[in-house]
């Protein structure tokens, strides 16, 4: 593999190619359009126009000159590091190749084909099996992170959100997975109350069209980012208290569409512990 193959910078609207820049890994593609939800939980908002602007924000995180082991050393706070700075990369997503990926212009050739947004994205290489994708908006950010995986070049890239601990050799074990509420009472097939009755699953991101639109009474869903490590309820109670009687309520049963697998041995995404041969290596050595 060409290991210089992410370091030309070019836009992939078919116009026009700028000369190459040998520190820009990245190349910007031109958008088209889609959904929404942020990665780092970012204490302030560097969108409110009455506030401080982003370069206000940075400005505040001053780091201490010092010395550690005998050289030079720079000291910035916890806070600020997964704070204010990890707000950078808020909206980058990392798509991972469980072989070595294919060439970075056939990534972005085939990701401006298979998706469309609003904005723009830049896809860099990070190393022969990792990319990063760095969009502008967090309607775009979720519009792919919802996809999960996407093919390229018979490839499976499985996508990720961007965290300050990233590893190459771990997947995160967060993903975006569809709950189903049936039977949820019709008057309940709305944001502000689905998004508390599914709160203790995970973080609820959006609701499915139909429950959006009203039109299927049945059954609502609403995708969740879940923690792959923690156990999913089957069902929550969703309980009423009376002013002057005792409290009812109604058990909600709660279904999951494509949960994916995740190897607490490996830390990898697409298979389980049972299934996992890095474990099988290590104990066939032991043996």
């Amino acid at each position: 593999m060409d290991p210089s193959d992410g370091l030309d910078k070019a836009r992939l609207k078919g116009q026009h190619v700028p000369s190459r820049e040998v520190n820009q890994p990245t190349v910007s593609i031109a958008a088209k359009n889609s959904y929404a939800n942020a990665l780092c939980s970012f204490p302030i908002s560097l969108h409110t126009p009455n506030t401080m602007d982003a370069r206000q924000y940075k400005e505040l995180v001053q780091a201490k000159q010092t010395t550690h082991n005998g050289v030079p050393a720079v000291l910035f706070k916890a806070s600020d590091y997964y704070g204010i700075m990890a707000a950078e990369c808020r909206f980058t997503i990392i798509g991972r190749f469980v072989k070595p990926r294919p060439q970075i212009d056939k990534i972005r050739s085939k990701f401006k084909e298979m998706v469309t947004i609003k904005g723009s994205t830049k896809i860099g290489v990070y190393d022969n099996f990792n990319v990063f994708l760095d969009f502008t908006n967090e309607e775009d950010f979720n519009t792919v992170w919802f996809k999960r995986v996407i093919e390229i070049e018979e490839q499976q890239m499985w996508l990720q959100k961007w965290t300050p601990n990233f590893k190459p050799e771990e997947d995160l074990p967060i993903a975006p997975v569809w709950v189903l509420l049936p039977k949820l009472p019709f008057h309940m097939h709305t944001w502000q109350y689905i998004k508390q009755i599914v709160s203790s699953v995970g973080t609820p991101l959006e609701m499915d069209q139909a429950t959006k639109s009203r039109t299927r009474p049945s059954m609502a869903k609403v995708k969740v980012e879940i923690d792959l490590l923690k156990p999913q309820p089957e069902s929550v109670y969703v309980g009423l208290i009376h002013e002057n009687s005792p409290q009812t309520g109604f058990t909600q049963k709660l279904e999951y569409e494509g949960i994916p697998k995740y190897c607490k041995h490996c830390k990898k995404l697409g298979h389980a512990i049972a299934n996992c041969r890095v474990l099988e290596r290590k104990k066939a050595i032991e043996q």
